[in-house]
C-alpha cells in the first residue's frame, strides 16, 4: 500500500474511533444531565408548593444549582 493509503486508513481509522468516543460522550452526558434533572425537580417542585415557608439561604441555593442546570443544558 501506498504511504499515502496507508496514512489515510491511518486517518479514517482515527476519524471513526473519535466519532464513537464523542457519541458515548454525549450518551453520558445525556444520562448525567437527566439524573441531575431528576434530583433537582422535586426539591424545586417541593420548594414551589411551600414557598411561604422556605428559607432565604434554600431559596438561593436551589437558584443557585437551577441555574447551574440550565448552563449545562446550554453548552450541551
Amino acid at each position: 500500500m501506498s504511504d499515502a493509503k496507508t496514512e489515510l486508513q491511518t486517518l479514517k481509522t482515527e476519524i471513526l474511533a473519535f466519532k464513537d468516543n464523542v457519541k458515548l460522550k454525549a450518551a453520558l452526558a445525556k444520562m448525567d444531565l437527566k439524573a441531575q434533572w431528576d434530583e433537582l425537580e422535586p426539591q424545586l417542585e417541593r420548594a414551589a408548593s411551600s414557598a411561604s415557608i422556605v428559607s432565604q439561604e434554600v431559596v438561593g441555593d436551589l437558584k443557585r444549582r437551577f441555574e447551574e442546570f440550565k448552563a449545562r443544558i446550554a453548552a450541551s
